[in-house]
C-alpha cells in the first residue's frame, strides 16, 4: 500500500469534446474498464464526525489501518472550523465534503468579514471535492463530488450559499455541475463519487439506505441531484462508476429502532455506501479508571479495491490506548462473489 506517500490530488481539466455518441459506448465503457482495471487502491471512510475527531489518536489508527486514501464525508460539527483545521493538518491523501451540520449558521456568505464556511473552506482548499473532480494518478483512480451542504430531500439547503460560490440555482443546475466535474476525470482512471448524502432511488423504508427514520412509513431523502447526474452519466457512457461514498443518514435509526441498511449493490453492480456511523466513538473500559486513561474505539470503514474492482468493504473499529493500537472488530459488509 501506498499509505500517506501518495502525492496531492490534481483538480481535474475539462475535455473540449462533445459526449459520446450512442453507437459508440458499447466501445467507450470497455476501454474504461479495460484501463480502470490498472486500479488497486486501499481506501478509509470516516463518516459523519459531529465533533469526534482527534487528530493524534485518528492519526495512530489510521497508521495501523494503512490507506492509500480518506475519504470524509463531512458533518464535522456545527461550523466547527477547528476541527477541520485539525482534519487538513492530517498528514494523509484526502478528500473531503461539506455537509449540512457544517453550514449550520451561515445562510449567505458575508461581505464584511469570513464566516464559517468560508474558513471552513479554506483550511480545506483543494482537498474539498465538491462540485469538482480529484485526480490521484498513482492510484489510476479520481473522486467526483457530490453536491456540499446537503441536507437531504427535494431541496437544495443552504441555496443561496450554492448560488455565490458554485452558481448553482436548482436541482438541475447541480446535477448538471456534477456531471461537468466528472467528465474531467482521465480516461484511464477509476471514477468514484463523494457526496454528504446519497441519491434518491435506494429504497423508503426506515432502515434503507437513505431512508427517513423520524417519519411514520419512511420516504427516500436521497439527493435527487446526484442521482440524475449518475444516471445522465451512465446513459452517455462517460463514466463507469463502482462506488459511491456518502453519509448524513446514521447506522443507528431515530428513537432506537434498530440500524441502517449501510450498503446497496445496484442492478449495474454500483457500490452505494453510507459512512455514516455515529457516534463514530466509544470510550473503552470507563469501569477500569478514568475516561482519559483508558482509551476510545474509533470507527472506519475500509474499501479495498483490486484491478479496478470494489473487492471488500469492512466496518472497522481500532483501539486507541496510549501507545497501544489494536484492531478490535471487523464487520464485512460486502465481498466481491460472496
Amino acid at each position: 500500500m501506498l499509505s500517506a506517500s501518495v502525492p496531492a490530488p490534481t483538480p481535474c481539466s475539462l475535455p473540449a469534446s462533445p459526449p459520446h455518441p450512442r453507437s459508440n459506448h458499447i466501445a467507450a465503457r470497455a476501454s474504461m474498464a479495460s484501463a480502470a482495471a490498472r486500479s488497486s487502491a486501499r481506501i478509509a471512510v470516516v463518516g459523519d464526525v459531529h465533533d469526534q475527531w482527534n487528530l493524534e489518536e485518528d492519526t495512530k489508527a489510521l497508521e495501523l489501518l494503512q490507506p492509500d486514501l480518506v475519504l470524509f464525508t463531512g458533518d464535522f460539527g456545527e461550523e466547527n472550523v477547528e476541527l477541520v483545521k485539525s482534519v487538513a493538518n492530517l498528514d494523509f491523501t484526502k478528500a473531503v465534503i461539506l455537509g449540512n451540520h457544517d453550514a449550520w449558521h451561515t445562510t449567505q456568505f458575508s461581505g464584511k468579514k469570513k464566516d464559517g464556511v468560508q474558513l471552513q473552506l479554506e483550511c480545506l482548499g483543494e482537498e474539498h471535492v465538491g462540485y469538482r473532480c480529484l485526480d490521484y494518478p498513482t492510484l489510476k483512480l479520481s473522486v467526483v463530488g457530490g453536491r456540499p451542504f446537503s441536507c437531504g430531500g427535494k431541496n437544495l439547503f443552504r441555496q443561496k450559499l450554492l448560488s455565490t460560490r458554485f452558481g448553482v440555482q436548482d436541482m438541475d443546475g447541480s446535477a448538471k455541475r456534477i456531471c461537468k466535474a466528472a467528465s474531467g476525470a482521465p480516461e484511464d482512471h477509476l471514477v468514484m463519487f463523494l457526496a454528504h448524502n446519497g441519491p434518491t432511488g435506494l429504497g423508503s423504508n426506515m432502515d434503507d439506505i437513505c431512508g427517513k427514520d423520524w417519519v411514520f412509513g419512511g420516504g427516500d431523502h436521497g439527493d435527487p441531484d446526484l442521482a440524475q447526474a449518475l444516471s445522465l452519466l451512465k446513459e452517455t457512457g462517460k463514466i463507469c462508476a463502482p462506488l459511491v461514498v456518502f453519509g448524513h443518514m446514521h447506522k443507528e435509526l431515530a428513537d432506537g429502532n434498530g440500524l441502517r441498511k449501510m450498503i446497496v449493490v445496484g442492478d449495474d453492480n454500483t457500490i452505494y455506501l453510507n459512512g455514516a456511523i455515529v457516534p463514530r466513538v466509544k470510550r473503552l473500559n470507563v469501569e477500569q479508571g478514568t475516561p482519559e486513561s483508558c482509551g476510545t474505539m474509533r470507527a472506519f470503514t475500509l474499501v479495498e479495491i483490486l484491478n479496478g474492482t470494489v473487492d471488500n468493504i469492512v466496518e472497522s473499529w481500532v483501539s486507541v490506548a496510549g501507545d497501544r493500537i489494536t484492531l478490535e472488530e471487523e464487520h464485512f459488509l460486502f465481498k466481491s462473489g460472496g
